[in-house]
């Protein structure tokens, strides 16, 4: 028989090993601490005490691909935009300029390429050419061989530069951020390490969704306003000397917000950028709390909406702008073509209305606002090329109020926006 002392004895062992085993075992955290909302999207780990649980590395270098390949898409240059895509050269250095920088290589921040989050896309037709976003930046990149060393628009007046690097923003950036990583949230485990890992699947998740916004992590804090983040786009946060791509710059989509809050002439503010910052905040500390997941949910479609939103107010932007140029040139000369000198700014500012627009197709969440059909009602609208004087005076001013009814009423009918925004955007 057992005495009562000894049992009491073998009991206490077999628990103090337990303990000694949860204290070893990656998935437990360390901390259960409740956080308030930081300023700056910085947020310590719950499984290892002093350790960052933010990482989004894969997604800021398809960023800088995506920021970089403009300048790059002209004639002669397709195999330079074909490694680009593919991320695969080691050398090859970073154009974006930020002054002194921490990383000068593609590869010193990350490995990860555009080609595989084209081929997630693929099922993704963009009306008018009839093809997905991968296979229309491949007809584009080959059509470069034809256009002259320096030269980016095409016989018809397309710039591909412009098309390409706003589709990508779209198909990539866009669709990866809402998508892909906003649609796992629901399922995600917020308990666990993922494979040992300073954060959990939900987490990660929602930080590679921030990651491709392209906000530094003190959008709110290091910026004095949306001017300053649209314009000079990094500020050196922890006082180093040096820029750090991987969270002290913004790209992409998180500069596009500021630009569109940058309007005159209107008396509603809808601070896309405050609104979708703040959304990502608030949201990632729920997630370390382990809220609720509908309160997670809900600050997830505040983002996902609002950067449709952002979309739809550029591309308004945009068919403002051609709208301009349109007239303008008509005026100028009456029978001016595609190769005409004085077509430039439609040239350009159709390419940036059309490949914006194109980001319309790739929010698939029950928050988006656009059906696909609506979509691509939009695109046809706009057609494949510009229209120029030299189409005749009923055809162009025919596609000129096209542009300035249809398609904007289609806009603000989806999205609500003001007249005052339509109308200075």
């Amino acid at each position: 028989m057992i005495n009562k002392s000894k049992l009491l004895y073998i009991l206490s062992f077999m628990v103090a090993t337990m303990f000694i085993g949860c204290e070893d075992n990656n998935y437990d955290p360390v901390v259960d601490l409740t956080i308030e909302t930081p300023a700056s999207y910085v947020f310590e780990s719950r499984f290892s005490e002093g350790e960052s649980s933010v990482s989004y590395n894969g997604q800021v270098v398809r960023n800088l691909l995506i920021n970089d390949i403009k300048g790059q898409f002209k004639g002669g240059n397709g195999a330079m935009v074909l490694s680009m895509m593919a991320n695969d050269d080691a050398s090859a250095q970073i154009l974006t300029s930020a002054g002194t920088t921490v990383q000068s290589a593609y590869h010193d921040i990350s490995t990860s390429h555009l080609n595989d989050r084209l081929t997630a896309v693929s099922s993704i037709i963009i009306p008018g050419w009839d093809m997905n976003a991968g296979d229309l930046l491949g007809s584009w990149v080959t059509e470069l061989g034809t256009l002259d060393a320096d030269a980016a628009t095409n016989a018809n007046g397309l710039r591909l530069d412009q098309l390409a690097q706003k589709t990508l923003w779209g198909a990539v950036s866009f669709w990866q951020a809402t998508s892909k990583y906003m649609s796992k949230i629901p399922t995600d485990d917020n308990t666990m390490s993922d494979e040992g890992d300073p954060y959990t699947a939900m987490e990660h998740h929602w930080d590679e969704s921030f990651g491709y916004f392209g906000a530094a992590r003190d959008y709110n804090t290091g910026y004095s306003d949306d001017t300053d983040r649209k314009s000079d786009p990094y500020y050196d946060s922890n006082g180093d000397g040096s820029i750090d791509f991987k969270t002290e710059y913004n790209a992409g989509w998180a500069v596009t917000a500021a630009k569109r809050d940058l309007v005159d002439g209107v008396s509603v503010d809808y601070d896309f950028t405050g609104t979708i910052m703040n959304a990502y905040l608030e949201g990632r500390t729920l997630i370390h709390n382990q809220a609720p997941l509908d309160q997670i949910l809900a600050q997830r479609d505040i983002i996902t909406s609002t950067w449709e939103k952002v979309v739809a107010a550029v591309t308004i932007h945009y068919i403002n702008d051609v709208a301009a140029d349109m007239a303008a040139l008509y005026l100028a000369d009456s029978t001016a073509g595609p190769d005409s000198e004085l077509s430039a700014d439609l040239n350009n500012h159709w390419g940036e209305m059309r490949g914006y627009a194109h980001g319309l197709l790739y929010n698939e969440l029950d928050t988006r606002t656009m059906s696909y059909d609506q979509v691509v009602s939009l695109l046809n609208v706009m057609g494949t090329a510009p229209v120029y004087p030299s189409a005749g005076e009923t055809a162009f001013y025919t596609y000129h109020g096209m542009l300035l009814t249809s398609a904007k009423s289609m806009l603000q009918e989806a999205y609500g926006f003001t007249d005052e925004h339509m109308a200075n955007w």
